[in-house]
C-alpha cells in the first residue's frame, strides 16, 4: 500500500505544482498586458462635424393671404374692400330775398323799409339788422349786401322793389318812363282826401311810417306829426315826421 500512497502523493504534488505554475504564468501575462496598456497614450477621436442649420426667412404676411381669404368659419369672407359711395351733398335752397319799399337818409344812417315777402308788414332795417334768414351787412341808397348761410349776396335796390303792390300810398304815383329817357317820377291823379288820417309803426325816434291805404295829402298834421312825401327812383316814399 505504501508505494501506491507515495505515487498518489507525488501525483497530487505534481498537480498542485502545475496549477501554481499555470497561475503564475497567467499572472505574469496579465501584468505585462497591464503595463502595456498603461504606457500607451490615448488617441483623441476627432468629433464628427455637425451640418449647419439652414437659416429660416422671417414669416411674411402675404404668405398668409390665402389663410385669411379661406376662413373656415366665414365662407363669404372676401378681401376686396367695398367703399361706400359718397353721400350726396344736400344744397340748402335759398329763400326769396326781402322786398324793398323805399330808403330814408337819416342823421343816424340810411334805413330801408323792407318786408320779408310781398304782403307782409314792412319795417325799418339798418346795417346789422336781420330780416327773415338774411342779415344786412351793408346798405346805401343804391345797393344792399345780405349775408345768408355764410354767403354774401349783393343786390341793387331797384331789383328788390316790390312792384306787385305799393304798401304806402301818396298823392304822387310811381315813376313813369319817358319814351327816350330814364324813368322819372310824374305826379299821379289827385286822390280824395281821407278825413281820418292815421299813422303806422314808428321807424325811428320822431319818424313814423305811413299806413297803407291812407290817402291824406302831404303836409297833413296829426298829433304833432307832419306828413312828408318824397320821390325816389323806386317811387313815392311817405313818412310822418314829428314837428
Amino acid at each position: 500500500m505504501k508505494p501506491k500512497l507515495i505515487a498518489l502523493n507525488l501525483l497530487l504534488v505534481a498537480g498542485v505544482s502545475a496549477t501554481v505554475w499555470q497561475a503564475r504564468v497567467r499572472w505574469q501575462a496579465a501584468q505585462a498586458e497591464r503595463r502595456a496598456t498603461l504606457n500607451v497614450p490615448i488617441q483623441t477621436a476627432k468629433p464628427t462635424p455637425v451640418p449647419a442649420t439652414p437659416k429660416l426667412d422671417p414669416p411674411q404676411a402675404t404668405k398668409y393671404a390665402e389663410v385669411a381669404e379661406k376662413n373656415l368659419f366665414s365662407a363669404d369672407r372676401n378681401p376686396a374692400v367695398i367703399i361706400d359711395p359718397p353721400k350726396p351733398v344736400e344744397v340748402k335752397p335759398m329763400p326769396r330775398l326781402p322786398v324793398v319799399y323805399g330808403t330814408m337818409g337819416l342823421p343816424s344812417g340810411i334805413k330801408a323799409i323792407m318786408a320779408e315777402k310781398s304782403g307782409d308788414a314792412s319795417r325799418s332795417i339798418r346795417v346789422g339788422d336781420s330780416i327773415g334768414e338774411f342779415k344786412v351787412l351793408a346798405l346805401d341808397s343804391q345797393k344792399v349786401i345780405f349775408e345768408w348761410d355764410g354767403k354774401k349776396i349783393e343786390k341793387r335796390m331797384e331789383d328788390l322793389v316790390d312792384r306787385s303792390s305799393a304798401p304806402v300810398t301818396a298823392n304822387q304815383g310811381p315813376a313813369a318812363p319817358r319814351p327816350n329817357g330814364p324813368a322819372v317820377p310824374t305826379p299821379a291823379a289827385p286822390q280824395p282826401t281821407n278825413s281820418n288820417p292815421t299813422m303806422s309803426v314808428e321807424l325811428t325816434e320822431g319818424v313814423r311810417a305811413c299806413k297803407p291805404g291812407e290817402g291824406s295829402p302831404a303836409g297833413t298834421m296829426l298829433d304833432g306829426y307832419k306828413k312828408v312825401i318824397t320821390m325816389s327812383p323806386f317811387g313815392a316814399t311817405c313818412r310822418w315826421i314829428k314837428q
